[in-house]
C-alpha cells in the first residue's frame, strides 16, 4: 500500500465516521423525540423500551447516513486537496487521478458491503421491532391503556371494539393498583338501535389483570351505573327515555379485554424469503380467483341456456362475478418487488457515489465546508427520492431501483475523464 492511499483512506474514513455520527445522532434523536410523548406519557415505558426503541432506529438510519456521510466525506478531502494544490503535487510525481482514487472505490465497497448486511438482515427486524413497541411496552404495563383512554381514540389503539370507550383518572396508586374517581364513558353506536350510553362511576377502582385471558377486571366501590337512550317500551328504557341509574357499594360489572397480537408486517419488515413467500402467496390468491371467476361465467352460461336470466339467483351469480372482476390481487406484487430491488441498490450507494463524489470535490475548489455539505445533501435527497419513485409493474419497479446508480456511475465516469485532462 503507497502512502498516498493511507493518507487519502485515512482522511476519507475519518471524515465518514465523524459525519456518520452526527447525521445517525440527528436522525435517530429526532424519531426518539417524535414517539417520546407515546412512550413516556402515554405508556410509562421504562428506560429498557426506550433503549431498545433506539437500538431498533438506528440501522434504519445507518442505511441512509453512512452513503451520506461518504459522499459528504469525498467531497470535503478531494475539494481541501484541489484547493491546496495537493492533487497537482501528487500528479507531479507520477500518480495519476484514477490511482489516486483507488482507496476511496476500495473504502467505498467496503461500506457498500456493510450497508448491504443491514439491509438485508438488520434492517427489517429493526423496523418489525420500532413497529411493535407500543403493544410490548404496554404488555409491561397493560394498566397505560386506561391512562390514555380519555383521548380522541380512547381505547381502540389496543383493542378496536373499545373504540367507542373513554376512561378518566383522577388519582392512581401505581403500587396498590387502587385508582381514585374513576370515570368511563361508552357511547352507543348509532348503527346499533339496541344501543345505549354506559356512564360508569366510582370513588375508588382496582385493577386485576388476567394475563391468560386478556383482560382488565375493574373492582368498582361506592360505584354508579347509568345508562340512556334505547327505544321506549324496550327493557332498561322508558317512555320518557329518562337515564337509568344504579348504585352499588361494591361491584365488578366491568371487564375491559386487550390483545397483544403481533403487528402486521409490511414488506419494509420483512425478510427477502418472507418477501418471495408473500409474492408466491399473492400469485396463489389471484389464480384462486380466476378459476372462481371461470366457475362464475360457466354457471352464468348453462342458468342462459336454461332461461334463468331473470331469476334472482342469476342476478345474484352476475353481482358475483362484478366483484371477482375487481379482484387482483398481482397488482401488490410491485410494492413487493420495489422493496427487494431497492435493498440491493440503495446498498450500492456508497460505491456509487464514489464514482461522483471525486470530480465533484475536485471541481468545487471550495474554500470552506459548506459547498461540499450542500452538494452531499442535495445529491443524496435526488438519489434516494428517485429510488423510492417507481412504476405500478415490474419493469417500472426495477428502472426506478437501478437507474439512479446507473446515472451516477455514467456521470461519475464522464466527470472523471474530464478531471485527468485537467
Amino acid at each position: 500500500m503507497r502512502l498516498s492511499d493511507r493518507y487519502i483512506g485515512r482522511q476519507v474514513l475519518v471524515g465518514t465516521l465523524f459525519a456518520i455520527l452526527l447525521l445517525s445522532t440527528i436522525l435517530v434523536m429526532g424519531s426518539l423525540f417524535q414517539n417520546l410523548r407515546m412512550l413516556i406519557v402515554e405508556l410509562g415505558a421504562p428506560l429498557s423500551i426506550i433503549g431498545e426503541f433506539l437500538v431498533a432506529a438506528l440501522p434504519f438510519a445507518l442505511i441512509y447516513t453512512i452513503p451520506w456521510a461518504f459522499l459528504s466525506a469525498v467531497l470535503l478531502v478531494f475539494g481541501r486537496m484541489s484547493s491546496e494544490n495537493e492533487l497537482t503535487g501528487f500528479r507531479v510525481a507520477g500518480l495519476s487521478l484514477t490511482r489516486l482514487s483507488m482507496p476511496v472505490f476500495v473504502l467505498g465497497a467496503l461500506l457498500s458491503a456493510g450497508c448491504l448486511w443491514l439491509n438485508l438482515e438488520v434492517a427489517p427486524w429493526a423496523k418489525y421491532t420500532s413497529k411493535t413497541i407500543r403493544m410490548r411496552a404496554f404488555a409491561m404495563d397493560p394498566r397505560s391503556m386506561l391512562n390514555t383512554a380519555a383521548e380522541q381514540d380512547g381505547l381502540a389503539r389496543f383493542e378496536e371494539s373499545l373504540k367507542d370507550v373513554r376512561a378518566y383518572i383522577e388519582k392512581s396508586d401505581g403500587d396498590t393498583m387502587m385508582m381514585e374517581g374513576f370515570h368511563l364513558f361508552k357511547v352507543a353506536d348509532p348503527a346499533d338501535k339496541n344501543a345505549r350510553d354506559i356512564y360508569v362511576h366510582a370513588m375508588k377502582a382496582k385493577t386485576v389483570i388476567d394475563t391468560t385471558k386478556n383482560e382488565f377486571r375493574l373492582h368498582l366501590y361506592d360505584a354508579m351505573f347509568m345508562t340512556s337512550g334505547g327505544k321506549p317500551g324496550e327493557p332498561g328504557s322508558s317512555a320518557s327515555n329518562t337515564p337509568q341509574i344504579v348504585l352499588a357499594e361494591e361491584s365488578v360489572p366491568v371487564v375491559l379485554p386487550y390483545e397483544t397480537r403481533e403487528a402486521k408486517k409490511d414488506p419494509a419488515s420483512m425478510s427477502n424469503a418472507g418477501i418471495r413467500e408473500a409474492i408466491e402467496g399473492l400469485k396463489v390468491a389471484q389464480a384462486n380467483v380466476v378459476a372462481r371467476r371461470t366457475a362464475l361465467k360457466d354457471e352464468i352460461a348453462a342458468m342462459k341456456e336454461r332461461g334463468e336470466e331473470a331469476t334472482p339467483l342469476f342476478e345474484e351469480t352476475q353481482s358475483l362475478l362484478k366483484t371477482e372482476m375487481l379482484k387482483d390481487w398481482t397488482a401488490y406484487i410491485p410494492n413487493y418487488e420495489k422493496e427487494i430491488y431497492r435493498r440491493y441498490s440503495a446498498s450500492l450507494a456508497c460505491f456509487v457515489f464514489a464514482f461522483i463524489g471525486i470530480p465533484l470535490g475536485i471541481k468545487a475548489r471550495r474554500k470552506d465546508t459548506s459547498s461540499g455539505l450542500i452538494i452531499s445533501l442535495l445529491i443524496g435527497v435526488a438519489y434516494f427520492i428517485c429510488g423510492m419513485l417507481g412504476g405500478k409493474s415490474h419493469t417500472g419497479v426495477l428502472i426506478a431501483a437501478w437507474a439512479p446508480n446507473v446515472v451516477c456511475v455514467v456521470l461519475g465516469l464522464v466527470l472523471l475523464r474530464r478531471a485527468r485532462f485537467r
